[in-house]
Formats: structure tokens, sequence, C-alpha cells
């Protein structure tokens, strides 16, 4: 059976939320959006170990909300300070990832209504395809902008929005960020930097309520999908 790694980034600030709290660790309907995050991935048999970054301010906060949840981990973890940016974080992970990983998840902290069944669908695919995000698709019209005005329609048909856990090879994932670095390219997404490289990248449709808790009107959907018991 093959080796997986989940890396879940919650080293970002929250400054887009009130508060003194970091978004990550807010307490959703009494359990903290990180935790929520990380449950179906302790409980997932197809992750072996886990890795997450945290500012390194937080570093023993998070540890002692971890081992709050989770008594008794199922798995290894480890809780790693993140970097200055997402990509730093990532790349410091990656190479924190046992020798013997086949595959790696990347994942949002802040995303906390992943699934077991949406985390087997892509490790299926991530086998057979090396690489594979979760997305669904666009309900609203998207409309490029030049200044104050509108320069031009795209075709809706042809777009997806991309959520997490991007899904891939270890070491597809490992050598484009070395590439990456080496060159000084920049992405905030993991897909998008494999794609520079010439990888290519599955999609797998799936719930468009996988959302990324970035603002306050977030942070209520997110309540109100607890409260009404909406699956994804």
């Amino acid at each position: 059976m093959s080796k997986s790694t989940a890396i879940v980034t919650a080293a970002g600030s929250g400054l887009r939320m009130e508060g003194k709290i970091k978004k990550q660790f807010r307490l959703l309907d009494g359990i903290p959006i990180l935790i929520r995050s990380l449950s179906p991935l302790f409980a997932s048999p197809l992750i072996s170990n886990i890795i997450i970054t945290a500012p390194e301010e937080d570093l023993e906060l998070c540890e002692k909300m971890v081992m709050s949840f989770f008594e008794s981990p199922s798995k290894p973890f480890l809780i790693i300070a993140g970097g200055i940016e997402r990509q730093d974080s990532v790349f410091g992970a990656l190479q924190q990832c046992p020798p013997d990983t086949d595959l790696v998840f990347v994942h949002d902290a802040v995303r906390p209504f992943i699934s077991l069944d949406l985390i087997e669908k892509l490790h299926n695919i991530a086998s057979k395809d090396k690489a594979v995000v979760p997305a669904a698709r666009l309900k609203n019209t998207i409309k490029e902008i030049e200044g104050d005005y509108l320069s031009k329609t795209l075709i809706r048909d042809r777009l997806i929005q991309v959520f997490t856990p991007q899904v891939f090879q270890y070491k597809l994932l490992r050598d484009s960020y070395i590439k990456a670095y080496k060159d000084g390219y920049i992405s905030t997404d993991d897909a998008a930097l494999v794609e520079h490289y010439g990888a290519k990248v599955r999609y797998h449709l799936s719930s468009d309520l996988n959302l990324k808790i970035t603002d306050e009107w977030d942070f209520t959907l997110a309540h109100l999908i607890i409260e009404k018991n909406i699956l994804i």
C-alpha cells in the first residue's frame, strides 16, 4: 500500500478576519477550524502521517491543540514553523516528509469541510495520474477588467474553481519545488507550480462547499453548513 503524507498549511496570519485569534485557531461551533480540517486526515487510513506548518510563535499552542483533540493520535504528526510565504511553508514541509512517501496531500488549514470519500477519490486518481486537484464548476459569469471597465468575458464552460487538498506524487512535487527555488519562480498554488514545469494535473469535480474561511462571511457560511448539517 502506498504511503501518503498530508501537509496542512496553518502558518497564515489571518489578517482578513477580525479579532486577536488567528482564523485557523478560531472556534467553529466549539471546535477550532484547524482541528476540523485535520480530523478527516487523522481518520483516513490512506494518510500515513501529517505535517502541520504553523506560525513560529504558535508552535506550542498548535501542539497543545492537536494533543487536546486527538488524545491518542492515530498516526505520527509533526508541527514545524512555516515560512514567510505559503510556498516556503510547503517546501519546508516537503523536506520533512518520510523518504518512503509516495503521495503528498497539501491542504489549507482553513478548509474544514473535506470528507473521507474525497480523500479516497483524490488518492486513487493521484496514484494513477500523479497529480489531481478537487474542483467545482462556476455558477457566475467571470469578467476580466482593465482599470474601471470590463475588458473581456471569459468562457465559463472552460473554467473551474479549485480547492484543496491538492494531491501529487511526492517526487513530482518535491522536484518542482526545487526547480522553482532555483529559478526564482513564485506561485501561491501547488498545481500551478507543477504545471509550470510541464506536468499535467487532473481535476476531480467535487462539492463547492469545500469552503476556505478567509473572512467573516465565510465564517458565517461555515456555521450554517454545520447548523443545517449539509453534507458535501
